[in-house]
């Protein structure tokens, strides 16, 4: 492991990198960190733990690989038991994108993910973080914590597809998302993040913080090409769209753990963050 990790951190990934030994013996060979970790975020007990992990080629065609896989994804439970009964939420722990040995150094937008976890979901069949966003937090600042220095791995972030790619996602996800917290469709039982956005109860404050901050990180980075994490991204509406201030607060307050400001009043918080949603998109694709 290497200094630059934090504690909680690294004490994390060696559990589970020896959990993965026993499970696939041999069979993770790389392994890299991203995330708020590489961006110099990570907020001890709250953040999240985000991996890229190599597979060994051998094991690539193994007929048991995504069960193991499986059996990987949930030795998390413990981790992810004790961050829901903190209120940390369910994402705090390990989340790992699995990609074979021989797709590393293509072009990002090619690589073929063998599978991924994140939080309580696994997939199967593909990875949403093999993308130019992650790809380019792994070259600037990713971490390695098993086998070759990642700038030894030859990754191909794609900057050319960077912008393209921020303009889709805001397009296909963000844009409905804020549809959906206007509208307050039927709640879709396999949808947690749509369950939370029309709960009768009112948004959380964790929503309002994924709901605020990741249009607003996607709005800097295609204004100054660089990649932040969440507390800079709040500073960033506060700066560039001051009249989204108070909703603003509150995700920050939940970014930082610290008390959630009594204004505005939770009833508001739906047509506020739609509003700050909907104008930094805007903004994004105009």
């Amino acid at each position: 492991m290497t200094a630059k990790l934090p504690v909680d951190a690294a004490q994390a990934i060696r559990s589970y990198l020896r959990i993965a030994d026993r499970i696939l013996p041999g069979g993770i060979i790389a392994c890299g960190v991203t995330g708020s970790i590489a961006l110099g975020a990570y907020r001890p007990g709250r953040s999240d733990i985000d991996l890229v992990a190599v597979i060994a080629e051998d094991w690539r065609t193994r007929p048991d690989l995504i069960r193991r896989l499986r059996l990987l994804h949930l030795s998390q439970a413990p981790r992810l038991t004790v961050g829901a009964v903190r209120g940390r939420g369910v994402s705090a722990c390990c989340n790992t994108v699995f990609i074979a040995e021989s797709e590393v150094s293509r072009p990002v937008t090619e690589i073929r993910p063998i599978a991924s976890h994140t939080g309580e979901i696994f997939d199967a069949h593909g990875a949403f973080d093999v993308n130019p966003v992650i790809w380019k937090e792994l070259v600037d600042g990713g971490i390695t914590v098993r086998g070759r220095p990642i700038a030894a791995w030859d990754l191909d972030a794609q900057p050319e597809a960077l912008q393209p790619w921020i303009r889709t996602n805001l397009r296909e996800y963000w844009i409905p998302l804020a549809t959906q917290l206007h509208e307050r469709p039927p709640q879709d039982p396999k949808a947690v993040l749509r369950r939370l956005l029309t709960s009768p109860r009112g948004l959380t404050a964790s929503t309002v913080e994924w709901c605020v901050l990741g249009p607003a990180r996607m709005h800097h980075t295609l204004s100054t090409g660089e990649i932040i994490g969440k507390d800079e991204a709040g500073r960033h509406v506060l700066n560039a769209f001051p009249q989204h201030a108070p909703i603003t607060e509150v995700a920050l307050a939940k970014v930082r753990g610290a008390r959630i400001p009594s204004a505005p009043s939770r009833e508001q918080w739906r047509g506020l963050t739609a509003s700050a949603m909907e104008d930094m998109i805007t903004a994004s694709l105009s």
